[in-house]
């Protein structure tokens, strides 16, 4: 989601949020950000779990501070997060380790014309 979109989906000014700094951040300056004391939701006010940098056209560079709910609401669902292959080694390793066999469905992408592929994973 582009940043005037994910904005728009949350209702936030950007005004609104802090300065966030120039340099590229790091997951330990996210952590002292969030720190013992919870920020609260830009979007809802609850406690915010995550913190990200991002870079609005009209205000620069601002922390975006959200709470699990609004994080999971406005995640790029458009791909996997990692690839299929390494998400079917999970189970199919998991499948071994118990000695029992498994079929996993896999539905194609849309736009693919195939049906979906039964992967079967012996003992």
């Amino acid at each position: 989601m582009n940043v005037p979109g994910l904005l728009r989906s949350l209702a936030l000014d950007p005004a609104d949020l802090k300065p966030a700094p120039h340099r590229q951040a790091n997951t330990q300056d996210a952590a002292e950000r969030l720190g013992p004391e919870p920020l609260p939701c830009a979007a809802c006010g609850t406690p915010a779990r995550s913190t990200r940098i991002i870079d609005t056209p009209s205000h620069g560079r601002r922390w975006l501070d959200l709470c699990r709910d609004c994080m999971l609401a406005t995640a790029d669902r458009r791909r996997p997060a990692v690839p299929l292959a390494a998400t079917l080694a999970v189970p199919r390793e998991a499948a071994e380790e118990a000695g029992v066999t498994v079929r996993i469905l896999v539905n194609p992408p849309r736009g693919m014309r195939h049906e979906p592929r039964n992967h079967v994973f012996p003992k």
